[in-house]
């Protein structure tokens, strides 16, 4: 879905929705850009047309909600920085992940206002009423020089997912919960999932990286979810927090995109440390068809999770094997 929006469009939607649901002065944009009280209704107007949900007077106009024929011209010009790539938008799929996945040798990126098979770690499956949910899967093809393993980019991607939500709503520590969630309160907010895509015998893999985060999802919502999930699940909105899904979206990429390019690596670790769920926890875990129980020591990016055992021997547990039990 697009919405061949001009410039000036896009940059009023951008102060609409940095605003998050507050009013913004028209003159003040007339002032900003320099032009007409026409000019500006007419930009708003056309975000309306866009199925953009904005309420106005004489002085003043806020955006309720954005809509999905802007956002992928509002990405592909708030993320400019970022490395070029095709931006897909759809109102139903089955999942982005699968999507991403048949054309994982592009730089792509695909979100959903809705999935039908949307999917977590282990198949388990995730469930986001439409409208609630910011919901997509990006292409990383990482350089040969660069380790190309599915611990390093979820814990790349953990640390990128938490800090653009702390920048977002000004919360001031999202936790992650190795290896793929990250949680409020022990409450799961947003998951990740990394996978990797063959490109051929002589070729490294491609790795699709998956993200849905709870944005709109109500208590209401949660209630009619299965029992299991009730007393595990938050969102934004559970928390009080005000931000439209688009603006979290250009928040969580761009961030996405500057730590898989970052070098200094043992910084974003001490960022994981910080956030760790687990530290100098005792936890249990299950590893290829033996249970594991010992406190948690640290992280290796590429290795996974570093435990030292009861008995005392410490191990490395890759995220792509290892399964969090208590």
């Amino acid at each position: 879905m697009t919405g061949d929006l001009s410039r000036a469009e896009l940059e009023t939607l951008g102060h609409l929705l940095s605003a998050c649901g507050r009013p913004v002065e028209l003159d003040y944009l007339i002032h900003e850009y320099s032009t007409t009280a026409k000019q500006v209704n007419h930009c708003i107007d056309q975000l309306i047309c866009h199925g953009c949900r904005i309420e106005r007077d004489m002085r003043s106009a806020w955006l309720l909600g954005s809509g999905l024929g802007v956002w992928s011209d509002y990405l592909k010009h708030a993320l400019a920085d970022s490395p070029p790539r095709d931006i897909e938008v759809y109102q139903k799929t089955a999942s982005t992940q699968d999507l991403a996945k048949a054309r994982a040798d592009k730089p792509l990126l695909v979100l959903a206002d809705e999935q039908t098979g949307g999917r977590g770690r282990l198949g388990r499956r995730w469930l986001a009423p439409p409208g609630t949910g910011l919901l997509f899967s990006m292409t990383h093809t990482p350089p040969p020089d660069a380790p190309n393993t599915i611990d390093r980019v979820a814990f790349l991607t953990a640390v990128a997912v938490a800090q653009a939500i702390e920048h977002a709503t000004g919360h001031s520590l999202i936790q992650i919960k190795w290896p793929n969630d990250l949680t409020v309160g022990r409450r799961k907010l947003a998951g990740i999932l990394v996978e990797t895509v063959s490109r051929g015998p002589k070729l490294p893999p491609s790795l699709v990286i998956g993200v849905g985060i709870n944005v709109g999802l109500t208590r209401e919502h949660i209630h009619t979810m299965p029992p299991e999930l009730r007393q595990s699940v938050t969102s934004f909105a559970c928390e009080g927090w005000q931000a439209d899904r688009l603006l979290v979206a250009e928040h969580v990429i761009a961030r996405i995109d500057r730590n898989l390019c970052e070098r200094n690596i043992p910084a974003l670790v001490d960022e994981w440390r910080v956030r760790n769920l687990f530290r100098d926890q005792s936890i249990r875990l299950a590893n290829a068809g033996r249970t594991i129980t010992g406190t948690v020591m640290d992280l290796d990016p590429d290795d996974g999770l570093i435990v030292r055992r009861d008995s005392g021997e410490i191990v490395h547990l890759p995220a792509a094997t290892t399964t969090v039990l208590v």
